[in-house]
């Protein structure tokens, strides 16, 4: 994984990982230019956040795995909010993140899943999804 430069903010910019940006380069998926911009913005969200390729798709990662794509999504891009490979007590307790445009679906207690249809909608989506990721690290 490589670090880039500091932003104008004197913030860190994101961490692109070399085998997030071959697996992309390769990838043939009819959503690649929502993927893309999804992955930018995720990574622009909070200095901590890398990225990998775990469960066979981008993933993201503070100090654990905390959301991947579902590249087989039909009708648009999927990502599934999780907190890493690892049971925790969350699984039973529940996370407490706040979600007034109700961006997110919930899977279970732990898990949730936002769908992106195309990058108009990425777009209308973008400041709330930065808010989602910074309050999702939070609780892992």
């Amino acid at each position: 994984m490589t670090r880039e430069s500091t932003t104008e903010g004197g913030r860190a910019a994101p961490q692109h990982s070399q085998a997030v940006t071959d697996f992309l380069a390769a990838l043939e998926h009819p959503c690649k230019p929502e993927i893309e911009a999804l992955r930018k913005i995720i990574l622009g969200a909070h200095a901590d956040i890398g990225e990998g390729i775990k469960w066979n798709a981008p993933s993201f990662r503070t100090h654990e795995y905390f959301a991947t794509f579902n590249l087989r999504a039909k009708g648009g891009v999927q990502l599934i909010f999780h907190t890493g490979a690892k049971v925790k007590a969350s699984a039973t307790e529940g996370l407490a993140i706040a979600d007034p445009t109700g961006l997110l679906t919930w899977l279970a207690k732990d898990r949730a899943s936002a769908s992106f249809m195309h990058l108009k909608d990425i777009d209308t989506k973008r400041s709330a999804l930065k808010r989602l990721v910074r309050a999702w690290i939070q609780q892992l």
